[in-house]
């Protein structure tokens, strides 16, 4: 789980520098968003019935996602429009919102797992 923080933490900063040409930040949000995603649906079978804190913020990070989601398809195939204040929110605002959300909550849930783990291991080995 330690190498999934990695890689989160290397694609949330690399995308945030990103921004500073917002082209590119924009595209680096592609593979950020993939392995977020992939990432949580990782926690969430690792640890969504271990710890209730992954259970609450794995629960909202995934009703907030698939509802950016929903806005995005419905903002570009039904409600098209030509206001930079919504097509940027949807686009860049609320998605790295939500990429900084899952990387404190992942930063968490990994800490309690791998706390949950050590004391485990600790508590099954006794010596003699």
């Amino acid at each position: 789980m330690k190498t999934l923080k990695k890689i989160n933490k290397i694609a949330l900063f690399t995308t945030l520098v990103l921004f500073l040409t917002v082209y590119l930040g924009l595209l680096a949000q592609i593979p950020l968003g993939v392995i977020q995603v992939v990432s949580a649906i990782y926690l969430t079978i690792k640890t969504y019935n271990k710890l209730d804190y992954a259970k609450k913020h794995l629960s909202n990070y995934w009703i907030i996602t698939i509802v950016e989601l929903t806005l995005l398809y419905l903002q570009n195939n039904y409600y098209q429009t030509s206001n930079d204040a919504i097509e940027w929110s949807l686009m860049m605002i609320f998605p790295m919102s939500i990429a900084i959300y899952f990387y404190i909550i992942m930063k968490k849930i990994v800490g309690q797992h791998e706390y949950i783990e050590n004391h485990e291991i600790n508590l099954k080995v006794k010596p003699n």
